[in-house]
């Protein structure tokens, strides 16, 4: 299995809706962000908007629709075991990339 399916998957179990934009882009973070642990969100940001051509806010916007929507910050806290709440988008994809990497066995 790819990284990328992996992800997709994962995702989509977590509750991630599928028919945000938000989706995709989310996807792309969290790959950019397994690639370069010392990446900002803004760069990951701003890359995700070239890709997609649309703005880094618009981007950023797209992902906290996503979290809002799927209640991602109580998901990804099951995938861990813990409960948080008001978790922003840096925080949620940095959990989720760490949940990736540490699953890397099922891709590899």
């Amino acid at each position: 299995m790819k990284r990328h399916d992996f992800i997709v998957g994962t995702m989509v179990k977590t509750g991630f809706r599928t028919s945000l934009k938000g989706f995709n882009q989310f996807c792309m973070c969290v790959e950019l962000y397994s690639d370069d642990r010392n990446a900002t969100i803004e760069s990951i940001y701003r890359r995700v908007a070239l890709d997609c051509n649309c703005t880094k806010s618009s981007v950023e916007k797209n992902l906290r629709r996503l979290i809002e929507s799927s209640s991602a910050s109580s998901a990804i806290g099951r995938l861990f075991g813990m409960d948080f709440k008001d978790t922003g988008n840096k925080e949620i994809l940095s959990m989720f990339s760490n949940y990736i990497a540490l699953q890397s066995e099922q891709y590899a």
